[in-house]
């Protein structure tokens, strides 16, 4: 496999991998002219809005206003960051990712060790459990729990025998290095296996990858669970449980399904809520919120009815709030956890559709216990929702629930006085604040708002986009002053591109624009305008320079009012006469056309 430098790589790819043939294997395509079009994956349509321009290796759906290159497809049809995506292209592609330090290297090696290592204990676990004696105590613990094998098997139960060394003579007999399963702590320093007389859990990645186990006894043993230590494969919050199984269905419901442990999860999925997954075995962290946003924007919680259960809901409620997930919390109504609610018929689709905003559950918990007609009560209340409320970023929904809270305590509105403008905007900055916003591959590019209509300026630079050859006629007629704010760098990056290497060089360098100017570019690329020719270039051209030069005249009237006001006469006069200018430009600019 050849090797190249990291910034070669995504270039490299771009020139190996066909855009066309990659939709091909997700979308049935149909050659229209010089591109191809079809139905858009990423949402439901009858009509194909979808399309691939070959010759700029781009897409774009004018269904949901996606769009983008190889890279931004496969971000949003596998679920994955950019990094993800850049290593299933390069596997594509035939292209070894190169230049890593000598200790990431290290630990890249030791990670494929670990989960190819990790895939022959699953599959030897798998095999104890359903096919030997050792694996009896496995399979009646089972159906103890009401598992069934087919659900056993989905998500790959196994059992580790009792006998010290059964999977490390297993592994010897694959001719698999002892030192790399002491590295998997699937085997500890002295050869012996790490889990015995267990029932297997593996834990796998988003791909399905099994990266831990967790092994859980079936013999009267005060550690019910044991976890596999973190190594380079395995970090426990980078990982949700049963995320490879429920990662369809979370996007089919529209929202993911919390529960709190391995066997809530693997319960759910049986009795039909596959959209069930688990932050296995700690709090929900940044990092989890940050995978779980590839598949969706809403979470319902299904926790204990403890308060344990509270206290990890209200976690889990203020970190995916950070992170801009919705979330609700479903009642479980008197079972103590998802597990006793299904197996006693409880109605799952009726708990999920009536599950309770986040925050109104929080706030309704906390001062459940009060009674807000005691002035005590209402005092402790008080400070309990207010500090609920601190926790709310949205000015609006945290004056929403102000109001809300007024009324469930019973009190009048105005009586709920103190600011929180501040600690709001504690939660507001680790949400906005220090570090840019996580890359969220399901929205792939910046998307145009909602109604807004391209300005002059822009339908100029779609033009200059779709017609690369028209640059010395532009840059003729109009100068970088007379687009607005917003548009005036990608006007100088289109000049400055476009000048050293026309549209070889500006779609080589595309990536390194930012989103909203790649979309308007690949935009352009996809649907070009109906007309690129001179005419249009030269009325697009002298309708930017008579608003650029209107705004001006706008602009110093306005300065003039001001100089005014202070009484300064010089300054008044200097005006004066640079308005007069301005307004003979914009007569002269209208006689040259006629008007």
């Amino acid at each position: 496999m050849p090797a190249v430098a990291d910034e070669d790589v995504p270039q490299q790819i771009k020139n190996r991998v066909d855009l066309v043939d990659l939709v091909r294997e997700h979308v049935r395509l149909r050659q229209v002219g010089g591109q191809f079009t079809g139905l858009c994956p990423f949402h439901n349509e009858k009509t194909p809005s979808f399309r691939v321009t070959p010759q700029q290796q781009t897409w774009h759906c004018f269904g949901c206003d996606r769009g983008g290159d190889a890279f931004t497809f496969v971000e949003l049809i596998e679920k994955t960051d950019f990094k993800g995506a850049l290593q299933l292209l390069a596997d594509r592609a035939g292209i070894e990712l190169t230049k890593e330090s000598p200790a990431a290297r290290e630990r890249t090696q030791q990670k494929r060790k670990i989960i190819e290592l990790n895939a022959f204990a699953a599959r030897y676990y798998d095999y104890v459990l359903h096919s030997t004696e050792a694996g009896l105590a496995g399979r009646e613990l089972l159906a103890k729990r009401g598992v069934s094998e087919e659900t056993a098997r989905r998500f790959g139960l196994g059992f580790a025998p009792a006998g010290g060394r059964s999977l490390s003579h297993y592994l010897k007999t694959r001719e698999k290095p002892v030192a790399d399963a002491i590295l998997a702590r699937l085997v500890n320093n002295s050869g012996q296996d790490f889990f015995r007389n267990r029932l297997i859990v593996p834990i796998r990645d988003e791909r399905g990858q099994a990266v831990a186990f967790v092994g859980r006894t079936v013999v009267d043993d005060p550690r019910k669970y044991v976890n596999s230590p973190e190594t380079p494969a395995y970090s426990k919050g980078r990982v949700l449980f049963a995320l490879d199984l429920a990662k369809d269905e979370i996007g089919k419901r529209k929202h993911a399904v919390l529960v709190e442990g391995q066997f809530d999860v693997i319960v759910a999925h049986q009795f039909g809520v596959t959209n069930a997954i688990a932050s296995s075995g700690t709090a929900l962290t940044e990092d989890q919120v940050r995978l779980l946003k590839r598949f969706t924007d809403e979470l319902v919680l299904a926790f204990d009815g403890d308060d344990a259960g509270r206290a990890a809901a209200f976690r889990a409620i203020e970190q995916a709030s950070v992170a801009g997930l919705r979330s609700r919390v479903a009642s479980l109504g008197g079972a103590k956890d998802p597990d006793e609610f299904l197996r006693g018929g409880g109605d799952w689709t009726r708990a999920a559709r009536e599950a309770a905003p986040e925050w109104e559950f929080w706030i309704r918990e906390v001062t459940r216990q009060l009674n807000p007609t005691r002035p005590r009560d209402l005092e402790i209340a008080l400070e309990r929702v207010y500090d609920v409320l601190g926790k709310i970023s949205d000015p609006a929904v945290r004056e929403a629930y102000r109001l809300k809270s007024a009324e469930w305590l019973g009190i009048e509105p105005q009586l709920m006085t103190r600011p929180l403008s501040r600690q709001a905007g504690r939660a507001s900055e680790r949400r906005n604040g220090n570090q840019p916003p996580p890359r969220q591959p399901e929205d792939g590019l910046a998307r145009r708002s909602a109604g807004k209509k391209a300005t002059v300026g822009q339908h100029l630079l779609s033009l200059l986009a779709a017609r690369p050859e028209a640059l010395d006629r532009v840059r003729s007629r109009v100068r970088p002053d007379d687009f607005a704010e917003e548009d005036r760098s990608l006007f100088a990056k289109l000049v400055e591109t476009l000048s050293r290497g026309g549209s070889d060089a500006l779609r080589a360098e595309l990536g390194t624009f930012e989103d909203t100017e790649q979309e308007l570019i690949r935009r352009a690329w996809a649907s070009p305008p109906p007309r690129t020719d001179d005419e249009v270039i030269d009325e697009m051209a002298w309708r930017l320079r008579l608003e650029s030069l209107k705004s001006l005249v706008r602009s110093v009237q306005r300065a003039i009012g001001e100089a005014e006001q202070r009484g300064d006469r010089d300054q008044v006069a200097i005006l004066v006469a640079e308005y007069h200018r301005a307004v003979q430009a914009v007569e002269a600019l209208k006689v040259s056309k006629g008007n």
